[in-house]
């Protein structure tokens, strides 16, 4: 590890590479056991995002920023309409098939379509997931969002925080005739050497 590994004639440092955990062939994920082992963990272990029961209520619309790529949303999709914990939740692609990330990003009608398709499914079903690799992460508000998690390796500060600040806006509503407010906000990293870059160079 402290060697690193050489990647066409340069010696680059070892680090855990999300687009990598997360890159698909042929409609699945290469590392398939440990994406699986992941998602496990999520709902099940002590300290993830939505291990108790606590904890999924306040997090009932989440934006998860996947890789680079549309095939990734798609097989995430997937695994997650077959988890017993994520099954109860409505999964919303807002991902353009073939496009790339950065076309992805910049996709001013995909966004607003992509943005439909996400307040209709929040209306309509009590916990959603939108997943996507590029469309919503600037731009647009959606006040019910609660939880973003960055399970993509983009490492320019300014996207970064466009993206982490999605879930970051006020919002009220009642629900069975009470007042509920939007109290707390959550960004998950899964990159924590990213996380200590980004805010290094935003600090500066």
């Amino acid at each position: 590890v402290r060697k690193g590994v050489e990647i066409d004639g340069d010696t680059e440092a070892y680090a855990f590479d999300l687009n990598e955990f997360f890159k698909v062939d042929r409609g699945r994920f290469v590392h398939d056991e440990a994406v699986d082992k992941w998602i496990d963990a999520l709902s099940r272990q002590q300290r993830y995002p939505f291990s108790t029961p606590e904890l999924r209520e306040e997090l009932k619309h989440t934006f998860w920023y996947v890789g680079n790529r549309v095939d990734s949303v798609k097989a995430l999709e997937k695994l997650l309409k077959e988890d017993p914990v994520f099954k109860d939740y409505k999964v919303i692609i807002a991902a353009g098939d073939g496009r790339s990330f950065e076309e992805e990003e910049n996709d001013f009608k995909g966004n607003e379509s992509s943005y439909q398709k996400v307040k209709t499914a929040i209306a309509e079903n009590d916990k959603t997931i939108t997943l996507s690799c590029g469309q919503l992460t600037t731009g647009v508000t959606v006040k019910e969002w609660t939880a973003v998690l960055m399970l993509t390796d983009i490492k320019t500060p300014s996207l970064y925080m466009q993206a982490a600040f999605r879930a970051q806006n006020p919002f009220k509503e009642l629900r069975n005739g009470e007042l509920y407010l939007k109290k707390s906000a959550y960004l998950f990293d899964f990159a924590p050497t990213r996380v200590l870059e980004i805010y290094d160079q935003f600090a500066n």
